[in-house]
């Protein structure tokens, strides 16, 4: 059988978040239901005061999916994106 060319197979990224105002479980499911609802999100990983995310950069941008955060009510920022090499600061 004929593998696949690596340019057939979806680019993944990864993109840790903080976000610091995540304080409850309540804040823990709104985070995830809307990270899990974003076209382009592969895998969410919530933690405390933070979520491990890996999407599709060809379908959605880190910085978009922060501002869907934003958008929500979530001071999220980013800690780290494997796509841009992009880190923040915590201030935790």
């Amino acid at each position: 059988m004929k593998k696949k060319a690596d340019s057939d197979t979806p680019q993944v990224a990864e993109l840790d978040l903080a976000i610091p105002d995540m304080n409850d479980e309540d804040d823990e499911k709104r985070a995830s239901a809307l990270l899990k609802g974003i076209k382009g999100i592969q895998f969410v990983r919530i933690l405390p005061r933070g979520a491990f995310i890996r999407y599709h950069p060809d379908t959605i941008a880190g910085d978009a999916i922060v501002a869907a955060l934003h958008h929500a009510g979530l001071r999220a920022s980013t800690f780290q994106d494997s796509k841009t090499g992009k880190t923040g600061r915590s201030s935790q």
